[in-house]
């Protein structure tokens, strides 16, 4: 099974601030250094950006196709305030020569984006990625680890950790979560959890252990509440993939603490970032046990034009 993965560029500013500092499992540097060093020595394009009738070059020849009134519409979207997308679907901004280029394809394409989707979400994504419009014909905006996103992202940042005294519990459901409330603070006093007798995806049984750790006033709680793939299951070759309609069991979490917490107004969220380089030197390549191994799959040059998840914004 291959999870979607993010589409990766230069300006994710938080997530390379991060990888600056982590230790990279195979080269002398961070993760930042070799990500820039492999996209430097083996950067992104596809030979063959569209196909049709089943895998014929659709020769699009790098044209986004945008006439005079699909290039004003554009243009007025972009420009347009977020109260005036709001409530509307792409196709009810973009007229018919807009939705028949080019630029239309390689978009929807790359974002996974469809007509009916939100014309909101569409000007948003243009605001994100404008500077990588001269890249949507072939795909060179894009930049991609050496590995899956698991073995050169989140398996380095996790080798970190480990080594910084963080602990990990797998198998572990969170099911709730306290707060008291002093004047105007709001604070999170309790995690409750059930650390689940088997890795599985069934149901709970006799041998699920409950249990939970209590908050202190300097304690920080980090939840996420839900997440697109949740629900989504595994098939093969014989079996398809379940449907999965039942409730996530992050989201039942996430619905139990809103009614313990009081209505504080809209949620705001702030990160400090910081632009950052990879260093001028060039990080020389070392063995580690316990590497990724190159069996899991190298990059490849070209991409497909169909997206099956759709890039961070």
């Amino acid at each position: 099974m291959i999870r979607g993965g993010r589409e990766m560029e230069d300006h994710m500013e938080c997530l390379w601030d991060l990888f600056r500092t982590i230790p990279s499992l195979e080269v002398e540097g961070s993760v930042l250094d070799e990500f820039y060093w492999l996209n430097k020595d083996d950067p992104n394009y596809s030979l063959c950006r569209v196909t049709e009738n089943r895998g014929q070059d659709a020769h699009t020849n790098k044209l986004f196709t945008l006439n005079e009134k699909a290039q004003k519409d554009l243009i007025k979207v972009f420009m347009a305030p977020r109260e005036e997308m709001e409530g509307k679907r792409i196709d009810e901004v973009f007229g018919e020569d807009f939705l028949k280029s080019n630029f239309w394809l390689y978009w929807r394409t790359m974002f996974a984006f469809e007509e009916w989707h939100s014309a909101l979400e569409m000007k948003l994504y243009i605001h994100r990625f404008v500077h990588h419009i001269g890249g949507l014909p072939d795909l060179s905006a894009l930049k991609f680890t050496k590995y899956n996103q698991y073995e050169s992202l989140v398996l380095p940042l996790y080798r970190w950790l480990l080594d910084q005294g963080v602990t990990f519990r797998f198998a572990t459901e969170v099911t709730d979560i306290d707060f008291t409330f002093d004047g105007g603070r709001k604070q999170a006093t309790r995690l409750h959890w059930v650390k689940r007798a088997s890795s599985g995806e069934g149901g709970a049984s006799a041998a699920d252990a409950v249990g939970g750790v209590d908050l202190g006033p300097d304690d920080l709680v980090l939840a996420t509440i839900g997440g697109l793939t949740e629900n989504s299951d595994e098939g093969d070759q014989h079996t398809p993939a379940r449907i999965d309609e039942g409730p996530p069991r992050a989201g039942s979490c996430g619905r139990r603490s809103p009614r313990k917490t009081r209505r504080s107004g809209a949620r705001r969220c702030s990160a400090a970032t910081s632009r950052s380089r990879s260093g001028s030197r060039r990080p020389s390549r070392r063995s580690t046990s316990g590497s990724p191994s190159t069996s899991s799959g190298s990059r490849s040059a070209t991409r497909s034009a169909g997206r099956s998840s759709r890039a961070a914004s």
